[in-house]
């Protein structure tokens, strides 16, 4: 399937969407974590050849500066959790898209119009290395084949997958999450500061729940754990409130669903478990064991698809950021948001005129034909989406404004709702994850933990911001008077032990105010 010229259509306040667009009354978006397009789907091509995937021949060099460089090429996955956590910090992706840099000063080559997608074996050992595994760097180039994703196989196979979604900036997870709930980051391009995340994020046009709001729509962010979201200085208040409807734990979910309870925009967060460096979340981080994202998925479809609500319901499945794995599409020019930029690092200047790196999307409804590959539009340009692209799906299906110039521009979805009338035969129920035999499950009890998750492991980048929040949170609940000693905890810890202690117990405080 080829985009129809219904995705360049707009409509604004008052005005009727087109299509099935206006059947759909319930947005239920869940943003997974840290997997690039050809990593996790991009096998699917050799059944499909319409999908923007792998032929089995791309490779990249372990450094392409070396006058004879090694090439390693793509590979079937031989492991369902990665052993290090590749870089993917704004710097690391230059790398990445650009090649790493003869300049000392300077990690990656400059921007070329079209990258050449030639650092990530390079950089995913720098990685490896600090995580004292630096045999595993070439796992950078191990993907998915359809054998081993049974759930996002299906849906791929079964609904409707997008060739051209990427993440929203070439940077990490707390601006691409971001870009889903505001269409900017306000200028930030990497994992924010402890002091960052406790004054809290604000942006000029606010969000798209204040929007939803005020259009007099009800939205819900359903979390496992701590949600990012908090992040968010309007959200956070939200988040700590004792009597929030707007914030409902995960497990809550399925049971809200057959109690008739779903609201237009629905944002899930899925249980990062960063206090233990991932090892037991279901994110699909590359320390996760990918299989526990997978039962998210399907228990998600599921529910919905069990309940009165399937045929008035858009699904959207998809990533923040490529996580580091390789992907060999260049990614495209972008509009800047053209909001201001308060969050910009100096250091490293970005204009946000070019998007990130390709991540899966797969959009799923009643009104979605059965295999459909979103490519490109009826004057064979390609179907670009960005994340900014569920805002303005949202905002034109509700007559709401765009927060910035990226969400007014971006690509709509209704070019995967092309059925008038809802499908019969959509799946109840999706293939369970792969299990693994009695003899691995047996070896994996003697298995060491990756050295990068033991209990006397230094924290990673990202595992700071969410501990960050952590704090930003336990002090919004706190009395003053226990401020000093709470942020004097927070500044000894710095093992993965101590982390995941004072998370678990932050949570639970905010919990167990709730009425």
């Amino acid at each position: 399937m080829t985009a129809s010229a219904l995705g360049s259509l707009a409509s604004g306040p008052g005005q009727e969407p087109p299509g099935s667009l206006q059947k759909i009354e319930h947005f239920v978006v869940l943003m997974l974590e840290n997997r690039s397009f050809d990593h996790l789907v991009g096998y699917l091509k050799g059944n499909d050849v319409r999908i923007a995937g792998l032929t089995g021949s791309e490779s990249n060099y372990r450094d392409p500066r070396a006058s004879l460089p090694v090439p390693v090429p793509v590979a079937r996955v031989t492991s369902f959790m990665m052993p290090f956590d590749p870089g993917h910090e704004f710097n690391d992706v230059q790398v990445q898209l650009y090649g790493p840099s003869t300049n000392v000063q300077q990690p990656a080559n400059p921007p070329v119009a079209s990258a050449p997608m030639n650092g990530f074996v390079y950089s995913a050992g720098q990685a490896a290395q600090l995580a004292r595994v630096p045999a595993s760097a070439a796992r950078i180039m191990e993907c998915f084949q359809p054998d081993q994703m049974l759930v996002m196989t299906a849906l791929a196979r079964g609904f409707a997958l997008c060739n051209y979604w990427y993440s929203s900036l070439p940077g990490p997870t707390w601006p691409n999450r971001f870009f889903v709930h505001a269409a900017t980051s306000g200028g930030l391009t990497d994992s924010p500061s402890t002091d960052q995340i406790v004054e809290g994020f604000s942006f000029a046009s606010g969000t798209i729940y204040e929007r939803l709001e005020k259009a007099g729509r009800d939205w819900r962010i359903y979390h496992d754990g701590l949600p990012q979201t908090a992040g968010i200085d309007s959200l956070r208040l939200e988040y700590v409130d004792p009597f929030t409807k707007h914030f409902r734990g995960m497990n809550f979910f399925d049971q809200d669903l057959a109690a008739g309870s779903l609201p237009a925009y629905v944002f899930i967060e899925p249980n990062y478990d960063t206090g233990h460096n991932y090892v037991r979340g279901n994110s699909m981080h590359p320390l996760n064991d990918i299989r526990k994202g997978e039962q998210l998925v399907k228990r998600v479809y599921e529910a919905l698809r069990g309940s009165r609500w399937w045929d008035s319901s858009l699904l959207i499945i998809t990533f923040d950021e490529h996580g580091g794995f390789y992907d060999h599409v260049p990614p495209p020019t972008a509009l800047p948001s053209g909001d201001d930029s308060r969050y910009r690092n100096p250091s490293h200047p970005f204009a946000f005129d070019r998007l990130g790196v390709r991540v899966p999307a797969i959009l799923v409804s009643a009104y979605t034909t059965k295999g459909s590959v979103i490519d490109r539009d009826a004057n064979g340009a390609r179907c670009v989406f960005d994340h900014a692209s569920i805002l303005a799906t949202a905002e034109k299906r509700f007559g709401l404004a765009p927060l910035t110039r990226r969400d007014a521009a971006a690509q709509t979805l209704e070019v995967g709702l092309g059925l008038q009338m809802p499908r019969e035969d959509a799946p109840v129920s999706l293939p369970s994850p792969l299990t693994d035999s009695l003899l691995v499950r047996f070896a994996r009890l003697f298995r060491k933990k990756p050295p990068a998750a033991s209990a006397g492991a230094p924290l990673s980048e990202n595992q700071k911001s969410l501990l960050g929040l952590a704090l930003a949170c336990d002090l919004k609940v706190s009395d003053a008077s226990e401020h000093q000693a709470i942020r004097s905890r927070h500044a000894k810890i710095v093992r993965q032990k101590e982390a995941a202690g004072y998370i678990r117990e932050v949570e639970a405080k905010i919990q167990s105010r709730r009425r």
